[in-house]
Order: C-alpha cells, then structure tokens, then sequence
C-alpha cells in the first residue's frame, strides 16, 4: 500500500495512538477495521449458502458459509475476505465461483461478522487453517484447496498456503508488507507484520495473483515485489481499469479455469480467456 497508506492510517486520533507503543489494540482497530454486527447472510446472496461453524485451536466457535458442489468433485474453492469486510461481502463475491462444480466455502475472522474474540495476525491465520481443516473433510481424503484472498484476505491465504499442502492460492489485491504502508518510523509499532513476501516463497503450490491498474489502496509496485518473490510456478494477471474491490462476475471465470488447469495438470499452459485489454504474464 505504498503510496496509499493514508487511506490506511489517517483516521483521527492516530498520530496519538502510534505514539503510544503499549496500544496495541488501538493499532489492530485500524490494521482490522474488524465490524462485529452479525451477518443476515440473506441480505448478501442470491443462492442461500448452508451455515458452517469452524471451531480453531485456540476455541473459537467462527461462522461461515458453504455451497456445496458436485458428488463427486473434490475441489474445493476458500474465499477470504479483506479488512473492514465480512463473511456476507465474501459470500457476495464467492458466490461468482459457484456453479460450476467446485465446492465452495467462505472462511470468516475472530471478531468479524459475530464472531467471538478480537482479530491478531496469529489468530487470523489460526481461523484460516481451521476453515481449511473443515475443508479438507468436507470433500474426503482427496480433496484439492483452492485459496482466494482479496486484500488483506490475501495475506491470510498466502500465509496459511505457507504453512499446510495446498493445490494453488489465488490473491486479489494482495499488498507486500503491512510495515511498509506505516508513517516513518512507525513501522516497528506494529503488532501485526503481514510480510507476505516472506510468506509468498514458502509456498509450494501455484499461484495466480491478479491486481488492477487502478488500485489506490494497493500500488503496481507491490504487485511486482509479490510477483518476483513467488518461487513455485506463478501467473499475474494485470485488469487494466479495475480498482481494488473485485469485480468477482469477470474474475471467477478465470478462477475457475485456472482450477481446472492445475486439476488436469497443465498450469504451465493455463492460458485463461481474459477480458479485452488484460494482460497476463508467467514465471
């Protein structure tokens, strides 16, 4: 978020916050912007998704939801939402990827949405591993883990895709390091790091990452820091004119055909049918 880190840290009382090394709470309010009023999942989709209640390690009882696919399909699509959002918004978005076989589930936070406890960088990941535990026993012992993320749910997908066997991670609107969109001298202030270019190369899986060309939260020079960290096998797909909400009715088709490439084994020629004026390169 170089460039954009207003949009991030200029709230008022802020300046006094980070002035205040002990406030780590007031500091995660502002990484987070978690909202805590339950979600009425009807007032979000048009396809009801089931229920599903994750519970983590730590015992967190989390909610979110399920569209259940084909019998005898065992791919299964997480989508992860980003700050400020919640498990209706995401269901919104992922209810695009829908339809097409896949099973897809929609991974909610501590302290978003009705959900108990208060969001931490190590408690996001935990409820991120949780959902893809669930996951991984919804669709049997050959299930196939799809992670989405958009923003800040991109770093949640990239650090748990750095941590357990995944089949492919997809960001939207992923940003670099969370340190680097602080005010001077008060990235050490942080409780929460969010350093997916140290996350981004543990990862063994392909990856897709997608970013628009006029996203003002998330600047083109973080898209080529993730992109040139990756490691395993990695395309980038540049949506010229899109900002930094997705447009999920163009981009879940290129998902889900990206999910069938890794499926039959041809990620190195995935070559999906991207709107006009896209661009997409490989490494």
């Amino acid at each position: 978020m170089t460039g954009t880190a207003g949009r991030w840290w200029k709230a008022a009382g802020l300046a006094a916050a980070l002035a205040l090394t002990g406030c780590a709470s007031v500091l995660r309010d502002h990484i987070y912007q978690a909202d805590p009023r339950p979600v009425h999942i009807g007032d979000y989709t048009g396809r009801k998704p089931e229920t599903l209640t994750v519970r983590t390690t730590d015992g967190m009882a989390l909610t979110g939801y399920y569209w259940r696919g084909a019998p005898d399909d065992h791919d299964v699509i997480l989508f992860f939402h980003g700050r400020g959002s919640n498990q209706g918004i995401a269901a919104r978005y992922a209810e695009q990827l829908t339809g097409r076989g896949d099973h897809v589930v929609v991974v909610s936070y501590r302290g978003f949405g009705g959900n108990p406890g208060t969001p931490t960088q190590a408690g996001l990941i935990a409820d991120g591993l949780a959902f893809t535990a669930r996951a991984r026993d919804l669709a049997g012992p050959n299930a196939h883990l799809f992670l989405v993320g958009h923003s800040l749910g991109g770093a949640v997908a990239l650090h748990v895709g750095a941590r357990v066997p995944v089949s492919g991670v997809a960001t939207l609107s992923a940003f670099d390091r969370l340190a680097e969109s602080a005010p001077a001298g008060t990235g050490s202030l942080l409780p929460d790091r969010w350093n997916n270019l140290e996350a981004l190369p543990r990862i063994e899986a392909p990856v897709i990452m997608m970013q628009g060309t006029a996203d003002r939260r998330v600047d083109a020079a973080q898209a080529d820091r993730l992109f040139a960290a990756a490691r395993s096998p990695t395309v980038r797909i540049s949506m010229t004119g899109a900002g930094h909400h997705p447009d999920m009715a163009r981009i879940g088709p290129v998902i889900t055909q990206w999910v069938a490439a890794i499926d039959a084994g041809r990620f190195a020629t995935y070559s999906p049918a991207i709107p006009a004026g896209w661009a997409m390169e490989r490494k």
